[in-house]
């Protein structure tokens, strides 16, 4: 029968062991100095390498023939340690042996030299399971053991082990295992196992392992298994419940397109294939990331993700990206309390719709569904809105036709543009001109990062909803800020003094003045609008 993959792989030296260098380094040059602590506390999660680290340590205390600071491996202690059959290296899980007594026992032997080795050694995992008493029996002989003895403690949650315990050994945080790590060593296993592998299949179990070689193994072994000893994107993605990134963009385009009927009909073809919505959330919050970071930096993103991203970037703004990231978190997290994942999935996605800017989706939601080959192709800005409000737009073009000074300019800003960039484009212009379809604007110097394009063809769009359908913005530096915005923090500093004023002047306020020797902070008041 064959062995699992997590055993056979697992590190027998020093040399083998990946991902963690930063504690390698410390323990081979303590070892070539002979400056070896009596106890030592290795932290981390799961699968790291601890306790395969500690049994390391014990091969090369009892080696008979050191390879530089790595065991030698085929003397008989290494062999025997390996085994798990040298009497001198005592192996003890706290989380099944927590009591004092256990813990007595263990120490008495510690008074007696070792019969094989050089040193005898105690490997105590999930130390932090022990009572409080069993700590505190172990406090003395790990303070002061004798010269034979070594500790090697190992831990996933070290706050829970006491600080009286902590100051008396040498702590080594082993952290989680980078991903290039982890599919390098996957990649250098199914080598020596001679079997087929493809590259995506291989990044997608790392990316799974979340840090962990030996969980990152047992996946592996699945993955064979599933695979019928190869291991296939196709069966990776069906074990894991992973989907294409061309279905987690499908959604995305269905939610920033308010559609929530298409969106229904994706998450039924999930379900009916059995996907993992846990997955599903992990994959588009992963999306999301790239989005934002391809809207504002895209030259550090991969070639083959910009062609994807470049569609649905023109169509949502960056503070909307940074939103739909949080809920699809924020949903991830909350997966596991809904009545199923289906459910929970679903009110992820509406969620998104519901926090999106563009008006309400009522009117959108209960109109009839059209029959595939009757759905018409609508332009980009009115696929972002509801019917209604279309209609309300085109009913508005008729009262409003033109903007002929900056004050007109201001109260349309106010009305009119509500949400976005758009909006902060707009109440940071001043009016120029209107003539022959152009809408002439200005905009201070210290503002000019709000010139992006997209922000400018939003507003185009707002102004040729509510004033003139043809009509072309021509945005140019160089304003005096005059402009809406100027106005607001005007009426904000009026309205502050103005609450002030009301403060100082309120009988309670005095009385408290008078009494307490106190002061009004001007700076923490915040008026009701």
């Amino acid at each position: 029968m064959s062995q699992a993959l997590a055993r056979k792989w697992r590190p027998k030296t020093f040399t083998e062991l990946v991902g963690q260098d930063h504690v390698v380094k410390a323990l081979t040059n303590a070892l070539v100095q002979g400056r070896v602590h009596h106890a030592w506390l290795f932290t981390g999660t799961r699968g790291v390498g601890k306790t395969t680290l500690a049994r390391i340590i014990a091969k090369a205390l009892n080696c008979a023939s050191l390879n530089g600071s790595d065991p030698c491996g085929v003397c008989d202690s290494c062999q025997s340690i390996d085994r798990g059959r040298f009497v001198d290296v005592i192996e003890l899980d706290a989380a099944s042996n927590t009591q004092v007594d256990n813990m007595r026992d263990l120490l008495e032997t510690a008074a007696y030299a070792p019969t094989a080795g050089q040193f005898k050694i105690f490997i105590i995992d999930e130390v932090h399971m022990l009572s409080r008493s069993a700590f505190n029996a172990m406090l003395k002989t790990l303070e002061e053991p004798p010269e034979h003895v070594k500790f090697i403690l190992a831990t996933t949650d070290p706050q829970k082990v006491p600080v009286t315990v902590l100051s008396r050994c040498l702590q080594f945080n082993l952290k989680p295992i980078p991903e290039p790590i982890i599919d390098q060593q996957i990649q250098k296993i199914l080598g020596f196992e001679e079997l087929k592998f493809e590259s995506h299949a291989i990044q997608l179990l790392a990316r799974y392992a979340k840090g962990s070689m030996r969980d990152a193994l047992s996946l592996l072994d699945q993955a064979i298994a599933q695979g019928g000893g190869s291991v296939t994107t196709d069966s990776v993605k069906a074990m894991l419940g992973v989907v294409d990134g061309s279905v987690i963009s499908e959604l995305l385009e269905h939610v920033i397109d308010k559609n929530p009927q298409e969106l229904t009909t994706v998450v039924n073809q999930l379900m009916s294939i059995g996907a993992s919505f846990s997955s599903v959330l992990d994959e588009m919050a992963m999306v999301l990331q790239n989005l934002s970071l391809f809207q504002m930096a895209p030259q550090a993103v991969q070639d083959t993700e910009a062609v994807r991203l470049e569609s649905l970037s023109s169509r949502v703004d960056a503070e909307h990206v940074q939103l739909l990231y949080q809920i699809a978190t924020i949903g991830r997290r909350d997966l596991p309390i809904a009545p199923d994942e289906r459910t929970g999935f679903m009110m992820v996605m509406l969620r998104m719709i519901a926090f999106l800017p563009g008006g309400n989706t009522t009117t959108a939601v209960i109109q009839p569904r059209k029959s595939p080959a009757k759905k018409a192709i609508t332009p980009k800005a009115d696929r972002t809105r509801p019917e209604s409000v279309v209609s309300t737009a085109k009913a508005s073009q008729s009262t409003t036709r033109s903007i002929s000074d900056n004050d007109e300019w201001k109260k349309f800003v106010l009305d009119r543009v509500k949400t976005g960039m758009a909006k902060m484009l707009a109440e940071n212009s001043e009016f120029v001109g209107f003539l022959d379809g152009v809408l002439n604007l200005r905009i201070a110097e210290n503002q000019k990062h709000l010139l992006q394009e997209k922000y400018r063809e939003k507003l185009q769009e707002i102004v040729r909803t509510h004033v003139d359908p043809q009509c072309r913005l021509d945005i140019k530096l160089g304003g005096s800020g005059d402009t809406r915005h100027a106005d607001h923090v005007v009426e904000e500093k009026a309205l502050i003094k103005k609450t002030t004023e009301d403060i100082e002047d309120d009988p309670f306020v005095k009385s408290l003045k008078e009494d307490f020797g106190g002061t009004v902070v001007s700076d923490s008041i915040k008026p009701n609008k």
